[in-house]
C-alpha cells in the first residue's frame, strides 16, 4: 500500500508542475521536435565523390582463385545537369595481390601484384528517401590499364605484364547526410571488363597449378566499402520538399 501511495503522490506532483508551467502535451512534443537536428541536404552544382573499397575478383576463375583484393580508391568530379541527374569524370586506382602459395617453385619468394588504373565518364541519379538519406545510382564507362609487378619466370617466358580493357561499372551508394553539402555512405559497385585475363602471359603456370580453371572468362570485380560526397557551389532546393 505504501508503494501505491508514493506513486500517487509522484503523479500528483508531476501533474502540478506541468499545470503550473502551462505545458500541454502538444507543446511538449513541439519542444522535443525543435531539439532534433535537421541536416536538410541539398544538391550542389558541383560535387566531388570519393570511395575507399575492397575489390573482390569474380568471373575469371584464375583471377578469382589466385588473387585477392587489397584496396581500391575512387574519385570523381561531377556536374548537376537537372533535378537528381548528374554527369562526371573519374579516376580510380586499385591493387590486387597474389594469394599465398604453400610451396613456391624452387623456394621462390613470390610477391606478384596487379596495379589497376582506370579513367572513366559517368552518369548518375540521386533519389531522396528523407531529408537526410538518399541513394545514388551511377554507370561508369572507361578504360583500364593494368600492370603486373613482382612477376617471376621459372621456365616459361614472360609474354606481357600489361593488361588493358574497356570497363563498365554500375554502382550504388546509400548516403547519410552530415551537413547540407556533405554525406558519408555505403558504396557497392560491379566492375566488368570484357577482356580475358590470360595467366600464361605472366608465366603463372610455372608457380601454381592452373588445372581445371577456366581461363576464357571475362574479368570482373565487385567492390564494397565507404563513399563520401562533398558539394561545391550553388545549392538547389529539392522538388520533394
Amino acid at each position: 500500500m505504501k508503494q501505491v501511495r508514493y506513486m500517487a503522490l509522484l503523479f500528483f506532483f508531476a501533474g502540478t508542475l506541468f499545470a503550473q508551467d502551462g505545458i500541454t502535451t502538444e507543446e511538449y512534443d513541439a519542444a522535443m521536435e525543435s531539439q532534433k537536428i535537421h541536416t536538410d541536404f541539398k544538391e550542389s552544382l558541383f560535387s566531388i565523390r570519393f570511395a575507399a573499397t575492397l575489390p573482390t575478383p569474380l568471373s575469371n576463375a584464375v583471377m578469382r582463385t589466385k588473387f585477392r583484393g587489397i584496396y581500391e580508391l575512387n574519385v570523381s568530379f561531377n556536374l548537376r545537369i537537372t533535378h537528381g541527374f548528374f554527369v562526371g569524370l573519374g579516376f580510380k586506382n586499385g591493387l590486387l595481390g597474389l594469394n599465398r602459395i604453400p610451396s613456391p617453385s624452387n623456394g621462390l619468394d613470390l610477391n606478384t601484384k596487379m596495379h589497376l588504373y582506370t579513367g572513366y565518364i559517368r552518369v548518375g541519379y540521386n533519389k531522396f528517401h528523407t531529408e537526410n538519406i538518399f541513394s545514388t545510382f551511377a554507370l561508369n564507362v572507361g578504360y583500364n590499364t593494368s600492370n603486373f609487378s613482382g612477376v617471376v619466370s621459372v621456365k616459361s617466358p614472360i609474354i606481357n605484364t600489361n593488361f588493358t580493357s574497356l570497363m563498365f561499372e554500375p554502382e550504388y551508394t546509400l548516403n547519410f547526410a552530415v551537413e547540407d553539402n556533405f554525406s558519408i555512405g555505403i558504396f557497392l559497385s560491379y566492375n566488368y571488363m570484357p577482356t580475358v585475363f590470360n595467366p600464361t602471359n605472366i608465366a603463372m603456370q610455372d608457380i601454381t597449378s592452373l588445372s581445371g580453371l577456366n581461363t576464357s572468362n571475362s574479368t570482373s570485380f565487385i567492390s564494397f566499402g565507404f563513399g563520401f560526397y562533398y558539394g561545391i557551389g550553388k545549392k538547389f532546393i529539392r522538388r520533394d520538399k
